[in-house]
């Protein structure tokens, strides 16, 4: 019965043989497609649900936005794509009203790669649209709160700026439903480097509230976290005037405070408190307190507090106040009161780095938990955890690409490790989870594929750790150079440095590179620059120390303030970036964090910092990126980002004789849009992609002029471009919402002065290949994620779900928008077969997909007699509905294609049925096919290649 309706559904299916094409522009055909992954996680910062549906949930992500949930993470829809940011810091539902959703923007954690927000948004249609309420320069938010009973009522917590001490911070309030903001003082900090990291409400009382403050600073070489003015304040009269609370709680400067409050005991109160650490808690310093007389005296109950500046998360249970919760690195769960604390994530299916947590005030055992790898909801208090692994929030470093068919995308992410991810798969549903697998863990950083050999391939991790990959076997190799695999390590490095022990500094994002000349040479940058001509089995110095060397920037160890806390994410005065010339193998650029553009003209002998005729970007400014051109080796880009050092502004710019001198090309950018990479299109010198804090951009004149390149690109930082050398892809890896790919621009690459004056152009077409369908399993219910597949290979709505029609983008540009048409002929090369279609003329480079059909002749009586008999003996074996109207479409169908379209269902339906080919619509097999163009008296013509998937 299930299979015949689905049949029903397929001959229903009588639409359009194609998508017309959108408004005149010159991306309107083009659209991103997502891949994931989403089993990989990506950093959760706060999740709200309703108190009444704890199905009804929100996600704030890092920096993917804000996702909505109504069966419970079963399945989400993104709610917060299209506003001008994606980093989120905390989000609040408004309980009488959930479809009142405030959102702070700006993460609030402040490890190196966070990014930040432009203030306030507001929702009162459920997510559906969001409406900017002001505290643009907050930058970062860390907590809001709702009135329980006034929907006009809200208090916005923002720590502020990380990279300066500019901008708003403080504890801020509205009373008109955001039209408006007060910053409360009246005993609050306001020395413009303190501001609000938590905020609570008393349940029982909304004029009783209670604020962390706390000062920070990320400088790109040193961290501080904390400061003389933080600490914990309290109101009794809704924000007028503070005090601050003492009693019991450490002296001095204090760090990140975290508070939790007990719903139904509100005078028990608990505290994650950065302070100076203690060994016992006879002496007050960093770790758990408890208050049960509403904040006025406190206890040391538990000298845990793991990296207070990333976490520093604390909970209690709603309906238990001897339960409280930890959130650091583990997940830490307590029963007595956080006296003492056992590890709750111990469990290897449950990742650490912990930030966010719900939990259902009616359930005393269910709750959701957001990490570093995404969320999961626990019913039976962490004894088993669901994990939602349909979420592509990942956030990717550096990506990379093989040269199988189809290709496999490389990418190293934000403490969830290094993942190969299939570009497309040979399945209906598409590109599901089990398609990726993690090579290994980390912040994986660089990915790099040897174009000759698909099984070599070339990863890193944080702090300069590199290997070598094989994907058929899984073979990982270290390949990190050291002192006795680098020939000349004696004679480059000085003694005093090797006297040190640890010579060599590697930024958190090392680069890692591979020669365009031979696949089997690699460059990698530390403070030297290494290269290796045997795939990283030995090394070799070609360069001096290439950044300034500066004695401050340069030291080791001294970062975090009150608690030490130096992972390698501070290692400063290191190469950031690589550029081999792709026509001069003796031509090699090279970029540092602290500010030097360098240039070898003889392959590392000797070195000229070019960084000085660079005018208008303030010394030291890290360099995000150096693209080399592909064309001209005196040719060169180089991206700077600024907002590591509180700059906004985009610095881009252009050198044409070896960096003697430069031109901005960035100027045209909006000016605080941070730029994090440029991309010279490898065949067409004036094609240049830029991935920015809020997305993509493109430029078809060289630089001159800038226009976005997100037809349906979420914002979100784009971290890595990369452009696919066979398939003309072009790949996005974002730090917030996984990979995208941008199929096919290679009409973008042919676009020149010939084609743009033109009334209209036929492209050279990307051949199309006849894929397999290949099943990757039976039923799975509908928990599960798929990334998208390429158009070429889509449910073309007249196949069932199993099967998946194959098609060939044709693409073709329209030089001026008119009222007349044209006419597109594709035919074999003897003209028997022909597709003739008529398209509007709208401006811009259009595509066509065909499905591969050619136009079809009318059944011989003979034939249409054979068909008849058949659905009648058919409806005897079968008399279903399904089958009936099926027939009927049939017998009442003039149009042969309609005709054969729904004897095509039998054939390759659910009943399969053994019809030869005369009886379907007439299709391309592979072979060699003639497309032809024709606007008024104009005519162009082109091939077109069709191929057998090479899995055959």
């Amino acid at each position: 019965m299930t299979r015949l309706l689905t049949l029903a559904t397929l001959f229903f299916a009588f639409g359009p043989l194609f998508a017309q094409p959108g408004p005149a522009d010159m991306l309107s055909a083009f659209r991103w497609r997502n891949i994931g992954p989403a089993n990989q996680g990506g950093r959760i910062v706060d999740i709200e649900a309703s108190e009444k549906d704890f199905t009804r949930v929100f996600l704030a992500t890092a920096s993917g936005g804000v996702w909505k949930s109504l069966n419970a993470g079963n399945s989400w829809e993104p709610v917060f794509d299209r506003y001008a940011t994606a980093s989120i810091g905390d989000i609040a539902l408004y309980q009488p009203n959930p479809d009142i959703i405030w959102v702070g923007t700006g993460e609030a954690n402040n490890r190196n790669s966070v990014s930040w927000g432009n203030g306030v948004y507001k929702s009162t249609d459920g997510g559906k649209s969001f409406q900017h309420l002001g505290l643009e320069q907050t930058q970062q938010i860390a907590r809001i709160l709702t009135h329980p009973t006034d929907p006009n009522v809200a208090y916005v917590g923002a720590v502020g700026p990380l990279w300066g001490h500019t901008g708003q911070r403080g504890l801020f309030k509205t009373t008109d439903g955001g039209k408006s903001w007060a910053k409360l003082g009246n005993g609050l900090p306001d020395d413009g480097r303190t501001g609000c990291t938590d905020l609570l409400m008393d349940p029982a009382n909304p004029n009783v509230l209670y604020a962390a403050f706390y000062e920070r600073i990320r400088k790109p070489y040193v961290f501080y976290s904390g400061g003389p003015n933080g600490g914990i304040f309290k109101s009794t009269d809704g924000g007028k005037s503070w005090a601050k609370l003492s009693n019991g709680l450490p002296a001095g400067p204090t760090g990140r405070i975290g508070l939790a409050i007990s719903r139904k005991n509100p005078k028990v109160l608990m505290a994650l408190v950065e302070a100076k650490a203690s060994k016992s808690l006879d002496t007050l310093g960093s770790g758990v307190y408890r208050s049960e007389d509403a904040g006025k005296s406190w206890r040391y109950v538990n000298t845990y507090n793991n990296r207070p500046f990333y976490y520093s998360q604390i909970r209690i249970n709603p309906l238990d106040d001897q339960r409280v919760y930890v959130l650091t690195t583990p997940f830490m769960v307590s029963s007595d009161g956080g006296k003492t604390f056992r590890d709750g994530s111990e469990d290897e299916e449950v990742h650490g780095d912990f930030h966010a947590m719900w939990l259902d005030p009616t359930h005393a055992d269910r709750y959701y938990l957001g990490a570093d790898k995404g969320a999961s909801l626990t019913h039976d208090h962490g004894g088993h955890f669901f994990l939602f692994d349909n979420l592509p929030i990942g956030q990717f470093y550096r990506i990379g690409a093989d040269m199988r068919e189809p290709y496999t995308v490389y990418g190293g992410l934000q403490d969830n490790g290094f993942f190969s991810t299939a570009s497309f798969t040979r399945d209906a549903r598409g590109i599901l989870n089990d398609a990726n697998y993690k090579v290994h863990w980390g912040d994986g950083q660089y990915a790099i594929a040897d174009p000759t050999d698909w099984r070599t391939v070339y990863t890193s991790m944080e702090n300069g750790s590199i290997f070598r990959h094989d994907p058929m076997t899984r073979a990982l190799t270290r390949i990190s150079p050291t002192p006795s695999t680098i020939s000349n390590y004696l004679d480059a490095v000085p003694e005093s440095e090797r006297k040190s022990g640890d010579p060599f500094r590697y930024n958190w994002s090392a680069p890692l590179v591979l020669s365009p000349h031979d696949p089997r040479t690699l460059y990698f940058g530390g403070n030297y620059l290494f290269k290796s001509a045997d795939q990283g089995r030995s090394w070799q110095i070609i360069s001096p120390d290439l950044s300034t060397n500066h004695p401050v920037k340069r030291k080791r160890g001294g970062s975090g303030g009150v608690t030490p806390d130096n992972t390698g994410a501070e290692t400063h005065c290191t190469i950031y970036t690589i550029a081999p010339s792709p026509v001069s193998p003796t031509v090699l650029w090279a970029g540092t964090d602290d500010g030097n553009v360098q240039l070898t003209r003889d392959g590392g002998r000797s070195w000229t910092n070019v960084r000085t005729n660079i005018p208008g970007v303030p010394d030291s400014t890290w360099v995000a990126r150096i693209e080399a051109s592909h064309f001209d080796a005196a040719t060169a880009y180089v991206a700077f980002d600024g907002h590591w050092t509180n700059d906004l502004t985009p610095y881009l710019f252009k050198t044409m004789d070896y960096g003697k001198t430069w031109s901005n090309i960035g100027a045209s950018l909006p000016g605080n849009e941070v730029l994090r990479v440029v991309c010279e299109d490898p065949k067409n010198p004036n094609l240049l992609f830029i991935g920015t804090e809020t997305g993509v951009w493109y430029s078809l004149d060289g630089g001159r002029a800038w226009a976005r390149c997100m037809p349906n690109l979420p914002t979100v930082s784009v971290y890595d471009l990369f452009i696919h050398p066979r398939d003309g892809d072009l790949i996005a890896g974002t730090h917030g919402r996984s990979l995208w790919i941008m199929d096919d621009i290679t009409p973008l690459q042919q676009l020149n002065e010939q084609v743009r004056g033109s009334s209209a152009w036929l492209f050279e077409q990307r051949p199309a290949v006849l894929w397999n369908n290949v099943s990757r399993g039976g039923q799975r219910g509908h928990f599960w994620f798929a990334g998208e597949n390429p158009p070429s290979f889509t449910n073309a709505g007249e196949l069932p779900r199993a099967a998946v029609a194959n098609n060939a983008l044709i693409h073709y540009f329209v030089g001026d928008t008119g009222s007349d048409s044209l006419t597109l002929e594709i035919s074999d090369l003897a003209g028997l077969q022909t597709r003739k279609v008529m398209l509007p003329a709208k401006g811009g480079v259009q595509r066509y997909r065909w499905d591969l059909k050619f136009d079809p002749k009318p059944y011989s009586p003979e034939q249409r007699q054979y068909l008849e008999n058949l659905f009648q003996d058919l409806l005897a074996r079968y008399p279903m509905n399904a089958l009936n109207t099926a027939y009927n479409n049939f017998k009442r169908a003039t149009d042969p294609a309609v005709q054969r379209r729904i004897v095509d269902g039998l054939r390759t339906g659910v009943l399969s049925l053994p019809l030869s080919d005369e009886y379907g619509l007439p299709s391309a097999k592979a072979g060699t096919y003639l497309v032809r163009l024709t606007r008024g008296k104009q005519t162009w013509r082109q091939t077109l290649q069709i191929r057998e998937d090479p899995m055959k």
